[in-house]
């Protein structure tokens, strides 16, 4: 899998996916998202799967995880572009709309 980062700013942080999302490759986006985040601090982490050509339950696990470390880092979080049979795999598990709906970081908890 190949990841190509786009800085829109210090507002968006797109992460373009081509290739294959799965054992071999989850490791890689994870480290990729913790360290953009880390570094860039964006409002909105968007990960593009336009390119992405399979995801298998690897990919699927790694892109809850890196949702729940963007909300704790305060970002929005959303997959974007997804089609073919790595939306069906997001769909069958059910976990389609939980990822690509923006989805906002919950709020600070009350002092």
């Amino acid at each position: 899998m190949n990841i190509t980062v786009h800085h829109g700013g210090s507002d968006v942080v797109r992460l373009h996916l081509s290739g294959d999302l799965d054992l071999a490759t989850a490791d890689a986006l994870e480290r990729l998202v913790l360290n953009t985040l880390a570094t860039h601090h964006p409002r909105r982490l968007v990960i593009d799967a336009d390119e992405l050509g399979f995801c298998d339950s690897s990919g699927i696990h790694v892109l809850i995880k890196v949702r729940a470390f963007a909300h704790r880092h305060g970002s929005t979080f959303q997959v974007t572009n997804l089609h073919g049979r790595s939306q069906r795999a997001l769909a069958i598990t059910g976990v389609l709309e939980k990822l690509t709906s923006v989805s906002e970081p919950p709020p600070p908890p009350a002092e």
